[in-house]
């Protein structure tokens, strides 16, 4: 029994990515060159966006003066208290909302002092 599948060389109608995302079912129907044209297409347009996010994260470096002069520590509760100008209850009453907190154990935690920084900065 042969079961080839139709490998037609005339071109094909190709269906936009977004038409693709919306209907998938829509791969179902095409002919090998037209799966393989979205295909290529796709891994162009990943490519670009993880061209983009990489100079999007590298530019967000540079424009933070903090990046490359401080490396972040950890803090204690009382320290990072004291450097923020808030209680040491406000920061343990908050700690599962802030980004970058550390258990090290039960009672133990530590606050990444740059995360902290902008995370206190941030607009409420």
């Amino acid at each position: 029994m042969s079961h080839a599948r139709n490998h037609s060389t005339r071109p094909a109608t190709l269906p936009s990515l977004a038409a693709v995302q919306q209907d998938p079912t829509i791969l179902t129907g095409l002919p090998l060159s037209a799966i393989l044209e979205l295909r290529r297409q796709i891994g162009h347009l990943a490519a670009d966006v993880e061209a983009v996010l990489y100079q999007t994260l590298t530019a967000d470096r540079t424009n933070d003066p903090r990046a490359e002069t401080e490396p972040d520590r950890l803090l204690t509760p009382e320290a990072a208290a004291a450097r923020f100008g808030v209680t040491k209850r406000w920061l343990l009453a908050h700690a599962d909302d802030i980004p970058g907190l550390r258990r090290l154990s039960r009672k133990v935690v530590r606050f990444s002092e740059r995360r902290l920084a902008r995370f206190l900065e941030r607009p409420v």
